[in-house]
């Protein structure tokens, strides 16, 4: 059955995403990513000028699918700790069962940024301000310290999570165990949580 235009471009992603993760900007071809998405080049061209266009159209889905989840799990409740352990908690699964993502942060970050900073200001900029709104609140009713960075507290939170996924084959060979075993991950989870907790508590 001819796929549908929104499907056709939906696969491409999914086929690049894949390939631009395991080797990077540099590294893949279209032809390869032309392959895994079952479509001859031309197709490809249609959707996507060129092989940067793809890259940075990956990169954007990622932010947005990531902006999607923190949507989600702040209005599960009221309470700002709540909130944070949501948003934390969402992030930190979201990274587990999206492998892509971390990889292809620590492609774009060799890139220095390139192309990142095409795309990923104005999704930043939508997203700061809810967990900016959750740290205020929290700050303005007293369970959080009255003295919170948030920019720093937000880019604390993502190092923390993604730092993990992206070592997580030098930790199995330090650890000679699974890092991303559902027990495991519980345990990095609760740990990550416990660091961030106090640190912004009042009264941990």
């Amino acid at each position: 059955m001819p796929r549908s235009r929104h499907g056709s471009r939906e696969i491409i992603l999914a086929a690049a995403e894949e390939i631009f993760a395991a080797k990077g900007l540099e590294g893949a071809r279209v032809d390869e990513i032309a392959a895994r998405a079952n479509i001859n080049k031309r197709m490809l061209y249609h959707y996507f000028q060129s092989k940067e266009d793809l890259y940075t159209a990956v990169l954007k889905s990622n932010f947005e699918k990531l902006l999607a989840l923190g949507g989600r799990a702040i209005t599960r409740s009221p309470d700002p700790v709540e909130q944070v352990r949501a948003i934390i908690t969402s992030f930190f699964y979201f990274l587990a069962a999206n492998p892509h993502y971390p990889r292809l942060l620590s492609w774009e970050a060799l890139q220095g940024g390139v192309h990142a900073r095409k795309v990923l200001p104005p999704i930043w900029e939508q997203g700061v301000p809810n967990l900016k709104a959750i740290i205020e609140q929290g700050m303005a009713r007293g369970p959080f310290r009255p003295d919170l960075d948030i920019r720093q507290l937000a880019t604390t939170i993502h190092t923390l999570c993604t730092s993990y996924f992206m070592e997580k084959d030098i930790l199995a060979i330090l650890w000679k165990d699974e890092p991303t075993s559902p027990e495991n991950l519980k345990k990095r989870l609760e740990h990550i949580l416990d660091l961030v907790l106090r640190y912004i508590l009042a009264n941990p």
